[in-house]
C-alpha cells in the first residue's frame, strides 16, 4: 500500500511504470475470491456488468486472442465469459477520426461509485469531466499518451478510495452507505485499483484493466509511510476534489485519527 502515495501534496498525476501485460492478467494469490465474487456481480446484474458495442467486437477477438498466447485461456470466450475468468475488469476503447478514445465495452464487477453501463460509446473527454480538474490538468496529456503508447508493453498506474463498506462493488444504483463525518475510521475500507493501460496492435484498440484490492483501513494506519501518504492527500485535497471522491464530511476527522 506504501506505493499508492505520491510525494507532495495531492495532485492528479499519471504516475505510469512499464509492467508486464501478460503478469497483469495471470492468476494471482487470492483471485479465486474475486472470481467468485465477478459471478455473483454478473449473475445479479449483467446489464451493468458486461456490455459490448458492435464496434468493440473486433478488440474483444483481440484480447481473446492476446489471453490465449499468453497461456491465461485455451479458445475464444464471449465478453460475459472472459469477465467471469479473469480477476481483473478489463474496459475496451478505440480512437475515433480524431483520434479522441471512445469506450467501445468490456466487464467491470467492482465499480468505485460509477456506473459503466452509461459509459459505453462515450469519449474518454466525456467520461472523465466528472472528475473535477482532471480533465484541464491531465486530459491533453493522457490522450497524447495513448495515441502514442508502444506496443507489447503495459503501462501500470494506481488510484485509490476509501468506502464505508467493503463491498465490491460500489455500482451506484446500489445506494451502498456513504462515508459521513461521525463513520468510525476503524470500520472504513482502503481500496486500491491497480490499473494496466495495453495498446492492442492489429485493432490499435487500448485495453485497460483493473485489478482491485481492499483491506481495512486500520492497517494502512499500522504503515507509518503509507499512513503519512494519506495524511498528506487529505490535508491538501482541494475541496471539490474531496467532495467528489466522497471525503469532504469525513476528511477532518480521519486527519485527527491519523495523527
Amino acid at each position: 500500500m506504501e506505493d499508492v502515495f505520491y510525494p507532495g501534496p495531492f495532485a492528479f498525476r499519471m504516475g505510469l511504470k512499464r509492467g508486464e501485460p501478460d503478469v497483469f492478467f495471470r492468476y494471482h494469490y487470492g483471485d479465486e475470491g474475486l472470481i467468485n465474487k465477478r459471478k455473483e456481480a454478473i449473475a445479479d446484474f449483467p446489464e451493468q456488468c458486461s456490455v459490448l458495442l458492435p464496434e468493440g467486437e473486433s478488440l474483444l477477438e483481440e484480447f481473446n486472442s492476446l489471453l490465449q498466447a499468453w497461456g491465461i485461456i485455451r479458445s475464444p470466450v464471449s465478453n460475459r465469459c472472459l469477465g467471469e475468468t479473469l480477476a481483473p475488469d478489463f474496459l475496451l476503447l478505440k480512437a475515433d477520426e480524431s483520434g479522441m478514445p471512445i469506450l467501445q465495452g468490456g466487464c467491470v464487477c467492482f465499480p468505485s461509485s460509477w456506473a459503466f453501463e452509461k459509459k459505453i460509446g462515450r469519449s474518454l473527454d466525456w467520461i472523465h469531466a466528472v472528475v473535477p480538474s482532471l480533465n484541464e490538468t491531465l486530459g491533453a496529456k493522457a490522450r497524447s499518451f495513448l495515441e502514442k503508447m508502444p506496443i507489447g508493453q503495459a503501462w501500470l498506474r494506481t488510484n485509490w478510495g476509501l468506502t464505508a463498506t467493503n463491498d465490491l462493488n460500489q455500482h451506484p444504483s446500489r445506494k451502498l452507505p456513504r462515508l459521513k463525518a461521525d463513520t468510525d475510521p476503524e470500520t472504513i475500507t482502503f481500496r486500491i485499483e491497480r490499473q494496466a493501460l495495453i495498446a492492442l496492435p492489429n485493432t490499435g484498440g487500448i485495453l485497460f484493466g483493473i485489478r482491485l484490492e481492499t483491506f481495512p483501513l486500520i492497517d494502512l494506519k499500522n504503515s507509518p509511510e503509507a499512513r503519512s501518504g494519506l495524511l498528506e492527500a487529505l490535508k491538501t485535497m482541494p475541496p471539490e476534489i474531496a467532495s467528489y471522491k466522497n471525503l469532504k464530511a469525513i476528511c477532518p476527522n480521519l486527519v485527527r485519527w491519523l495523527s
